[in-house]
């Protein structure tokens, strides 16, 4: 943009005509590009590690709540996963449902997502999960296709878990270290399904233990989701400093005024 400030501006107004967006593109200026401009050059000279997902309060506290959610969804899914055999059923035929369930889940999710925000996709999905397994953890065992449905059904919540929070967390870290939260996600997630087999060797002890466990997590991990912020019709926050000054003041339902949208 050295030497050809006005042509830029020029440029970027043309794109904003064509994407439908002529009074945001109306309202840019040399000024605004600049300062966008210098901005972007300092983050590009800033050496961003992991320690930045814990460094601020704000992205803090995101990291642990995604820590937290991507570790349950995953904990719960495996669980149930690995328990088809004692549902007393064609285990073909269960494999079948299991799978088969993920995909009304999915649309489903998706259209929460879209219409209702991901905070409460998120949240609500989770919740459901955990209160179906810990359901059936008071079904008496002959009562088969209800055990079988409710589990169906937690695992379907837990589908659409993992659906919204692949979104929500790119979307919540800036773009500076995003992949580095992504990174930290996957091995909470892979962490959640080592120990999933773990758990179920409880079953010995107490045979609804490992139930109560997978049912627990998903509802305490979805109480966690309530703390993290909306980004429903947000820009992607691109620094550090963004995503702080963004949240800082606990400003965390999605909108057109709650700071989370650049007036550029």
């Amino acid at each position: 943009m050295v030497g050809r400030s006005h042509q830029a501006l020029r440029e970027l107004q043309k794109v904003a005509r064509i994407n439908g967006k002529k009074e945001e593109g109306d309202k840019l200026d040399i000024e605004t590009l600049r300062s966008h401009m210098e901005k972007e050059m300092t983050a590009a000279r800033t050496r961003h590690t992991v320690l930045d997902l814990v460094r601020t309060p704000v992205l803090r506290r995101i990291s642990f709540c995604l820590c937290f959610v991507w570790f349950s969804t995953s904990f719960a899914y495996y669980g149930l996963a690995m328990d088809l055999q004692n549902f007393e059923f064609n285990i073909y035929i269960i494999q079948l449902i299991f799978g088969a369930v993920d995909i009304p889940a999915k649309l489903a999710s998706v259209l929460a997502i879209t219409y209702v925000g991901r905070r409460f996709t998120q949240a609500f999905a989770l919740i459901l999960a955990g209160l179906a397994i810990l359901a059936n953890t008071l079904v008496p065992q002959d009562l088969r296709t209800l055990r079988t449905a409710l589990a169906v059904f937690g695992k379907g919540c837990l589908a659409a878990s993992f659906n919204c929070v692949f979104l929500y967390t790119g979307e919540l870290y800036p773009t500076v270290i995003r992949q580095t939260g992504m990174g930290l996600a996957n091995t909470m997630s892979r962490l959640g399904s080592i120990m999933a087999p773990l758990v179920k060797m409880a079953g010995e002890l107490f045979p609804a233990l490992p139930f109560i466990i997978y049912g627990a997590a998903p509802v305490v991990s979805g109480l966690v989701a309530v703390f993290l912020p909306e980004t429903r019709n947000m820009a992607l926050p691109e620094t550090v400093e963004e995503v702080e000054g963004r949240w800082m003041d606990g400003q965390m339902d999605g909108g057109m005024d709650d700071g989370w949208i650049d007036d550029g």
